[in-house]
């Protein structure tokens, strides 16, 4: 496949760089129109899907209760029955439920509680903590603090443009 150099376009005069807004609105505007048949479609195709994923529940659960109501007759020495399209049955797994009377919050209190101690390092497994620079905190910060932590402030000129919307209609109408 060969390459191709992207076209640039250039403006020589205020009235070429007119006509190039003049453009854009048009673009937004059909870009709008564009965008807001894509979103309906969109729209369409997520209610199918949720529609499917709901049919999909609804056969787990029957699958599911259909399987439990008739534990002893399907599954007497196997934990699975295989079937033309699939194959079902049961699993052990284990599963971490708090004790009577505790919940999360208390478990996790007491993990800290017990890391904190010189010995808890078995504790301090259990817990996990997420560490990440908060940048938004950081743009009020004085630059010696910046420097300190190896980041500095940067100003830029960015490019911008406003299109007058009313007049744009005015003309296309």
């Amino acid at each position: 496949m060969a390459r191709e150099k992207p076209k640039v376009t250039v403006l020589a005069d205020l009235k070429e760089a007119d006509a190039a807004l003049a453009e854009l609105a048009g673009l937004r505007r059909d870009l709008a129109a564009v965008e807001g048949v894509m979103n309906d479609a969109i729209d369409t195709i997520k209610a199918e899907a949720k529609a499917q994923s709901a049919r999909v529940k609804d056969l787990e659960a029957a699958l599911a209760n259909f399987a439990v109501a008739r534990k002893a007759e399907l599954f007497p020495k196997k934990k699975s029955l295989e079937m033309t399209f699939g194959l079902f049955g049961f699993r052990q797994s284990s599963k971490l439920k708090t004790l009577a009377k505790w919940t999360w919050k208390l478990v996790l209190e007491r993990l800290q509680e017990l890391a904190a101690d010189p010995e808890g390092r078995p504790y301090r497994e259990a817990l996990r903590t997420k560490v990440e620079v908060d940048k938004e905190q950081m743009r009020d910060w004085p630059e010696d603090r910046l420097a300190a932590v190896g980041v500095h402030k940067v100003a830029e000129d960015e490019f911008y443009y406003e299109l007058k919307a009313e007049e744009l209609r005015e003309d296309a109408a």
